[in-house]
């Protein structure tokens, strides 16, 4: 539209006979892309927005299923030491058992 506008300015400035409304027209288109343009812009910049909070919470996330998957291995460790500590126990009692019958 821009390139149009000069085009027709030049032309008219060349010819002397401007068509009526034909600038205005143009000028007016202009106006309004200009409008649709700096609305995208607002929509672009709030998308940005979002789009940077979402990287935020997705390192918060991260971060929270490396602290979850440390808790689990953890857990796992306590269970293998208590049924360690439970077999151990019963094989003592096995073994005091035994040797009051004796």
């Amino acid at each position: 539209l821009f390139r149009e506008l000069i085009e027709i300015l030049a032309i008219s400035r060349n010819q002397k006979l401007p068509q009526p409304g034909e600038e205005s027209q143009i000028l007016e288109l202009l106006i309004q892309r200009d409008g649709e343009f700096q609305e995208l812009m607002k929509l672009a910049v709030e998308q940005g927005k979002i789009h940077h909070e979402m990287q935020l919470l997705e390192k918060v996330v991260e971060k929270r299923d490396n602290d979850i998957q440390q808790l689990q291995k953890q857990l796992k460790e306590a269970e293998h030491i208590l049924a360690t500590a439970v077999y151990q126990a019963k094989e003592k009692l096995k073994s005091i058992e035994k040797a009051r019958k004796g």
